[in-house]
């Protein structure tokens, strides 16, 4: 284990004055009060466990803001590419409603009434075939 505590500063002179040597106790004591706490801080598991539990839940809290700003403009840029893609694809069958309108409209007589036929054709024959399936489920 390393020490980390500052060198000892040399002791008073010889011919020092009490003045002096009181002085030298007070440093010394103050050293030693530091070195005492340093000491007590470093054997206190409990308050490290807190501050490193501290520390791990503000950097999980500060990620989880980032995630959440994150995820928020990628859910704004989703929803604007999908009202982008809405708007156009509603463009483009209101266009081509338009164009099967305008074909609808300039068609001949002949080809409408063509395409009623077989429209009605084809009502007529779903008609028979449910009214034969019952027919025959009845049986």
């Amino acid at each position: 284990m390393s020490s980390t505590t500052p060198a000892r500063p040399p002791d008073p002179p010889p011919d020092a004055t009490p003045e002096e040597i009181e002085a030298d106790i007070e440093a010394t004591r103050e050293r030693l009060a530091s070195s005492v706490d340093a000491l007590t801080a470093k054997l206190d598991v409990k308050a490290q466990a807190k501050q490193k539990a501290q520390q791990t839940s503000e950097r999980a809290k500060q990620k989880a803001q980032e995630t959440s700003e994150r995820v928020g403009a990628g859910a704004q840029q989703t929803s604007e590419r999908a009202k982008q893609k809405a708007q156009e694809t509603s463009e483009r069958v209101g266009a081509g409603a338009q164009q099967a309108y305008e074909r609808v409209r300039t068609a001949s007589p002949a080809v409408l009434v063509l395409a009623a036929g077989v429209v009605g054709l084809v009502v007529l024959l779903v008609i028979f075939i449910v009214l034969q399936r019952r027919s025959s489920h009845q049986s």
